[in-house]
């Protein structure tokens, strides 16, 4: 059972335990003593899961911290057929086997959202999310600088070696975006210098070609 569904049955047996001690407590002092421990530990469980954040503060959305690097999304529905969790199984294998290093870093991150929730209400409308599909954001300074959907996940699926390559490829796109590939330091906008022809015409009259 997941987290939240764990919260949710808490709840309902927390009601339910609050309303048999007031009921008690009307026809019976002493059974409402048998009961009260087992209140105290249904709410002492309550706590520890809302600490392990399965029960959100308030009922309104609420901002996520986000780490800076890159987050490698999956968004799911509230109905999760076979096609969607094999986007989810496919896409998370090249995570942890193809950048292991990265994750380990902090440098990439994996996270698995329900775009139906409320809590993933900001990040559906402003990835576009209509359908289950794998998202790409860089994060700076605590914000979504650059993302991409991989909206190919869907059309790649029944091929494996083909859906592995595309994310693959995406991940390092993204990972070196704004990032010199032998210092990793973010580099410099290519400048240009007047190259002459053979005919030593004049500069001014040459076109440029980019520094590397």
């Amino acid at each position: 059972m997941e987290l939240k569904n764990a919260a949710a049955v808490c709840l309902i047996s927390l009601f339910a335990a609050t309303l048999v001690v007031l009921i008690a407590r009307t026809f019976d002092n002493q059974a409402a003593a048998r009961l009260e421990p087992q209140l105290a530990q249904i709410a002492e469980e309550l706590r520890a899961i809302r600490s392990r954040g399965g029960i959100a503060a308030a009922s309104g959305d609420s901002a996520e911290t986000l780490q800076d690097g890159l987050i490698v999304y999956y968004f799911h529905g509230n109905v999760r057929c076979p096609t969607c969790q094999s986007i989810e199984s496919q896409t998370h294998d090249t995570v942890q086997k193809d950048f292991s290093s990265q994750l380990s870093k902090g440098e990439a991150t994996w996270k698995v959202l329900n775009y139906e929730q409320p809590s993933a209400k900001a990040l559906t409308k402003k990835f576009e999310i209509q359908m289950p599909v794998v998202v790409l954001a860089q994060v700076q300074g605590g914000e979504i600088k650059d993302w991409k959907r991989l909206d190919k996940v869907w059309a790649l699926v029944g091929d494996k070696p083909a859906f592995k390559a595309y994310v693959q490829t995406e991940i390092e796109r993204m990972l070196s975006i704004g990032k010199d590939p032998k210092t990793g330091a973010t580099s410099a906008p290519a400048s240009t210098i007047p190259v002459p022809n053979a005919e030593n015409v004049p500069a001014k009259d040459t076109s440029t070609i980019p520094i590397p």
